[in-house]
């Protein structure tokens, strides 16, 4: 059975890529600051994995903790190998979000969604661990009037969010 991590898993799409993970049979490991989520999040996963499911074994864990902390990621990697198991994937979602406050604060997202990833792709290496999905935004393209984005659209951030999420 695959371990998988999912950074930022309390949050709106995090919570739903948890259980689909859950209900497809991973080991599911969430790491979550809960500073734009909430705790009571993880009673709503549970509760919706019991209802459609029969199966009573829950393979979900949960770890408060920010990836600006190298010591914590380090720490929770350690924790998962010291049961013999490994983590072989690592859903990206966590990060600050709204555009506006990346306006008014634009070094707390540089700090948090950047020095935060780089740290939780250092970890990643030091443990072999090696896939990685990015949770990006389409605020890295240019914005345009009336037209669909495709992933060819041309690149061009207009606020400090849009360029933490290109320059990951």
């Amino acid at each position: 059975m695959k371990n998988i991590l999912v950074t930022g898993g309390c949050g709106f799409i995090g919570s739903h890529t948890c259980l689909h993970l859950l209900e497809k049979g991973f080991n599911v490991f969430i790491i979550d600051s809960f500073q734009n989520s909430s705790e009571k999040v993880i009673e709503r996963i549970l509760e919706i994995y019991k209802s459609g499911n029969n199966n009573p074994n829950i393979n979900l864990q949960v770890f408060k903790g920010n990836l600006c902390d190298k010591k914590f990621i380090k720490d929770f990697f350690l924790e998962i190998t010291k049961k013999n198991k490994e983590i072989d994937g690592v859903i990206h979602f966590a990060g600050f979000k709204s555009v506006s406050d990346s306006i008014i604060k634009p070094l707390s997202y540089w700090r948090n969604n950047v020095v935060g990833t780089i740290n939780l792709l250092e970890i990643m290496d030091q443990f072999n661990c090696k896939n990685l999905v990015f949770s990006s935004s389409a605020t890295v393209y240019q914005p345009m009037d009336n037209l669909i984005l495709k992933e060819t659209s041309k690149l061009e951030p207009i606020n400090p969010y849009g360029n933490t999420k290109y320059i990951i």
